[in-house]
């Protein structure tokens, strides 16, 4: 039997800290984000991921919290783009700061 080798994704994005706004309200949300994203800065840290979920378990099966999160994040003029697959696809936003 051949082994495998195992292909080091050069691409993959090293966070530094995520957030999780599973549960939260939009209000909540925001008041996390802005928080998170200031001590984010403020330590030093360049990418973060934001986790809002996909919207499984909401009505309609309908996130609401990813659009409003890039909203806030077109606000403060940041780079942002949305997980890799395995880092939670559509449910994660990877955001570069400044």
């Amino acid at each position: 039997m051949k082994k495998k080798k195992i292909k080091h994704n050069k691409y993959l994005r090293n966070i530094d800290v995520e957030l999780d706004l599973h549960g939260l309200t939009k209000e909540e949300a925001r008041e996390e984000v802005l928080d998170f994203l200031d001590e984010a800065n403020n330590n030093g840290d360049k990418k973060v991921r934001i986790i809002t979920g996909k919207g499984l378990h909401s009505e309609n099966n309908k996130g609401i919290l990813k659009e409003y999160v890039q909203s806030i994040l077109d606000e403060k003029c940041l780079e942002y783009c949305d997980a890799k697959i395995c880092e939670g696809g559509g449910g994660a936003i990877n955001v570069k700061l400044k």
